[in-house]
């Protein structure tokens, strides 16, 4: 019997010398959110990526290709949100969320765009091509939790792997530290991440636009765009207050 995609995958990271562990085991993240503790699961995630890179047509079968994914995501939520505050403007009557919207929209729009022209200054489609030839291989959960070495790298799960750019599990990384609200000098943990991975500075600007990306902002709109009917506009309100307040303490 055929292994199936996430089986051969498993086969080809534990030949590699990466420890599936696919279990309950908790891994501690005390004392690991330090500036020394997040450098070292930088190297780890780059580790990662060169034992799981080159994995292609293995035993028959691929993993899901996400190359590109992320910003086309992004630039459809600009669209979207673009369109929904043009619809505002047009309001003679607002409720207190579309109040704050329109007092803010604008200038966090205005920031999105200015992250995706970002992204496509700094050769983007080289990336993505260098990620193609290379074929690169995303660990997707990069945090403490799913990621730890002690003899081996260890990961507890390899559900969320596929194709990307190396330069998205930084991404993910850096964006669930931020969600901890740490104050730490993201230019220069982007600047350590990409010399462990031996990229250049195109992937630097890649990373620092797509964090500093206001995503949570972007995401709370979209939401309430498919819940508003439910007249939950006071609930909204609160979480993209939060949501500004948060951002203004951010360093990017």
């Amino acid at each position: 019997m055929r292994n199936s995609p996430r089986e051969s995958f498993f086969e080809y990271v534990s030949k590699k010398g990466v420890k599936v562990i696919e279990s309950q085991k908790k891994i501690s993240v005390k004392n690991k959110i330090i500036d020394e503790g997040i450098i070292n699961q930088l190297k780890l995630i780059s580790e990662f990526h060169s034992k799981a890179m080159g994995y292609d047509n293995y035993i028959g079968h691929k993993l899901q290709d996400k190359r590109g994914r992320i910003v086309e995501q992004y630039k459809i939520y600009i669209k979207k949100i673009r369109r929904e505050l043009e619809e505002v403007k047009k309001k003679s009557e607002l409720n207190s969320l579309e109040k704050l919207f329109l007092q803010c929209g604008d200038e966090y729009l205005d920031k999105a765009q200015k992250c995706i022209d970002k992204i496509y200054e700094n050769n983007y489609l080289e990336l993505i091509k260098r990620s193609m030839d290379r074929i690169e291989v995303c660990l997707g959960n990069t945090y403490f939790t799913n990621l730890n070495k002690e003899e081996q790298i260890e990961v507890l799960t390899i559900e969320e792997c596929c194709y990307d750019l190396v330069e998205m599990d930084g991404v993910y990384f850096f964006n669930k530290i931020k969600k901890k609200g740490r104050s730490l000098n993201y230019k220069e943990l982007i600047h350590k991440f990409c010399e462990f991975e031996n990229l250049n500075q195109d992937s630097e600007k890649f990373i620092e636009a797509l964090i500093s990306y206001p995503y949570d902002f972007m995401k709370c709109l979209m939401r309430y765009k498919k819940d508003k009917y439910e007249l939950n506009e006071e609930k909204y309100r609160m979480k993209l207050e939060k949501i500004i307040i948060d951002d203004n303490k951010k360093l990017i």
